[in-house]
């Protein structure tokens, strides 16, 4: 009775250490957990910019008319036929209608004062003024548009700015260099830390304003009017772009 016993105690303690044994085999340790995560999930992300360059193909000029005179109704009879006449001009110079639209109206009041002591004359003088925003699609008329325009009676103009109708290529090209860029990069930085550059993981493109003017590449257009100089117009585009690291 004794003996059997023993012989199932004995029996009892083998099977626990071997339970123990496997368990001890099959489990890693801490150092292999902690070396196994420390080369997963490593990135590098790095901002590729690229940058494409065009002439413009269009312009747009704001042309206006103001009038004066010691009644408002004078002042702004006189606006409108004079507005009615630079439109007229415009459209016999081949602008669509659609590409001129209406963007000033005003009619204010001035007090006259007496030079020599600066008080009021009692005279009031009222001012009428308009402008109309013109796209220009035929690049090589601006000059020639613009002298017509003062021609027929267009008194302030405020300004002339060149763009491209369709950016579409040229941000294709700026994409391409961007990506181009961040690729250079990002091989470069994991090259100064002994390492490789894997698989693309992330993208996100930065939007920018719009075509910046390019001054030193100017060409003149003068079209035997105003001298036109419509330059470059320079479109960049920043790709935020995340890679493995091998």
């Amino acid at each position: 009775m004794l003996t059997k016993r023993v012989l199932a105690a004995i029996t009892g303690l083998l099977i626990m250490g071997s339970i123990a044994g496997c368990a001890a085999v099959g489990a890693p340790t801490a150092t292999a957990l902690q070396a196994s995560t420390a080369t997963e999930g490593r990135t590098i992300t790095v901002v590729g910019v690229g940058t494409a360059s065009g002439a413009p193909d269009q312009a747009t000029a704001q042309l206006g008319i103001e009038t004066q005179s010691t009644t408002p109704e004078q002042a702004t009879r006189a606006n409108n036929d004079q507005m009615t006449k630079l439109i007229e001009a415009l459209k016999a110079a081949g602008i669509a209608e659609k590409d001129i639209q209406t963007t000033y109206y005003s009619v204010y009041t001035e007090q006259r004062y007496k030079p020599e002591t600066g008080e009021a004359t009692g005279e009031i003088i009222y001012h009428a003024s308009a402008s109309v925003s013109v796209t220009i699609r035929d690049i090589s008329q601006v000059g020639a548009v613009l002298d017509k325009a003062v021609a027929a009676g267009a008194n302030n103009i405020s300004g002339v700015s060149f763009s491209v109708a369709d950016t579409t290529g040229l941000e294709a090209t700026a994409r391409e260099r961007a990506v181009a860029d961040a690729r250079a990069r990002a091989a470069d930085l994991a090259r100064l830390f002994g390492v490789q550059v894997g698989e693309v993981t992330a993208i996100s493109e930065v939007v920018n304003s719009g075509p910046v003017p390019v001054y030193d590449r100017a060409t003149g257009l003068g079209g035997g009017g105003t001298p036109i100089q419509p330059g470059q117009l320079s479109i960049s585009t920043q790709l935020q772009v995340t890679f493995n690291l091998k």
